[in-house]
C-alpha cells in the first residue's frame, strides 16, 4: 500500500513573509535558507523599547501565519501520516503560546513607557516649582494699617526631650505634694529628686545619670529603670523610697503599666498599694522582679549591673 504523500496541499509557506517588516527598511534579499541579512536592517531611531515592541509585532505576525498553514493542512488529515498530524497539532500549540508571550511582552513594554512619562512629568513639575518669595515688612516708613496685626509664631520640638516638655505643660504642672494622678493613663509626672541631692552632686563625673533629668518623668516604665538602675550613690533603700513615692504620687499610671503594658490581670487593686508600701518601707516587692529588668537586677552598684 502507498503512502499518502505528505504536506501534499498546494498551500506551500511563503518564507519571505516570515521577515515583513512594517517600516519598509527590510531589504528583499534572502539567504538560501531563508534568513535576512542583519546588514540589511535599519532603524530610525536607537529607542530599545520602541525596537523591542516592534520586533515583538513582526515575531506575532510570523507566528500567525505559521498557525495558519498548519491549521491548512490539519484541514486536509487523509493526506497526512499520523505523526505528521502530531507534529502540526503540537506546533499549532506552541504559535499559540509564542503569540501570548509577545503580546505580555508588548503589554509590559507600553505599562514601563506611560511610568517613564508619568515620573518625567512629576520630576519636571518638581524642578519648575518656585515658592513665593517672602515679604519682609521695612524696618522704616509708615506702617500700614494692617501693621499691628502679628502673625503667631508655630514652635516645633527639636527632638524627643522637646516633645516631654510640651506633654509636661498640658499637665498643667501638677504639683508634687498634691494629690497626683490617679486616673488609669498611660502617663504620669515626676521631678526626681535624686537628680538635685547633695549625694548625686558630690559623685563626681562617673555618676549615672551623668547629668540630672532635663524634663520630668512620666513614663512607669522609665521611672522604674531611673531609680533601680541608675543614682547609684544612693543607698537601695533610699532609690527604693524614692520610687515608692513616684509611684504613689502616680498611682492610675502605674495601674495603667501593670494591667495594660505589663498585662497583668489583678483581682484587688489593693495589691497596687501594697507594693507602693513595700516600696517606701525600702525593699522591692518581688513580684516587680519579674516585670521589668532593672528591678530584675536590683540591687546593684553599678548601672546596668548586679551586685
Amino acid at each position: 500500500m502507498a503512502r499518502p504523500a505528505s504536506f501534499a496541499k498546494p498551500f506551500i509557506p511563503d518564507v519571505t513573509r516570515l521577515f515583513e517588516f512594517r517600516n519598509g527598511t527590510m531589504s528583499t534579499a534572502f539567504a538560501n535558507n531563508g534568513a535576512v541579512d542583519s546588514r540589511t536592517l535599519s532603524y530610525e531611531n536607537s529607542d530599545l523599547n520602541d525596537i523591542t515592541r516592534r520586533q515583538m509585532m513582526e515575531d506575532i505576525n510570523a507566528y500567525r501565519y505559521d498557525l495558519d498553514f498548519c491549521r491548512t493542512q490539519l484541514n486536509a488529515p487523509e493526506l497526512l501520516t499520523p505523526q505528521e498530524s502530531r507534529t502540526l497539532q503540537i506546533r499549532v500549540l506552541d504559535c499559540s503560546h509564542n503569540i501570548r508571550h509577545c503580546q505580555h511582552r508588548i503589554e509590559l513594554l507600553d505599562a514601563q513607557a506611560r511610568n517613564a512619562a508619568r515620573n518625567a512629568a512629576q520630576q519636571s513639575a518638581a524642578l519648575n516649582y518656585r515658592p513665593m518669595p517672602q515679604q519682609h515688612r521695612a524696618s522704616t516708613g509708615t506702617p500700614g494699617p494692617m501693621a499691628s496685626v502679628k502673625r503667631q509664631r508655630i514652635l516645633k520640638a527639636a527632638d524627643s526631650d522637646n516633645d516631654e516638655a510640651a506633654d509636661s505643660m498640658s499637665t498643667s504642672m501638677i504639683d508634687l505634694e498634691g494629690t497626683g494622678t490617679n486616673s488609669v493613663q498611660r502617663l504620669g509626672f515626676w521631678k526626681c529628686r535624686l537628680c538635685t541631692s547633695q549625694k548625686y552632686l558630690d559623685a563626681g563625673a562617673n555618676r549615672v545619670p551623668s547629668m540630672p533629668c532635663k524634663w520630668p518623668l512620666k513614663d512607669v516604665s522609665k521611672l522604674l529603670n531611673h531609680f533601680l538602675d541608675m543614682h547609684v550613690e544612693h543607698t537601695p533603700q533610699e532609690r527604693c523610697k524614692e520610687l515608692g513615692a513616684a509611684l504613689a504620687h502616680n498611682r492610675g499610671p502605674f495601674e495603667y503599666w501593670l494591667t495594660r503594658t505589663r498585662a497583668q490581670e489583678l483581682d484587688d487593686t489593693s495589691v497596687i498599694d501594697e507594693f507602693v508600701n513595700t516600696l517606701q518601707s525600702g525593699s522591692l516587692p518581688d513580684m516587680l522582679r519579674g516585670l521589668n529588668r532593672a528591678a530584675g537586677a536590683f540591687p546593684n552598684s553599678v548601672s546596668g549591673t548586679k551586685r
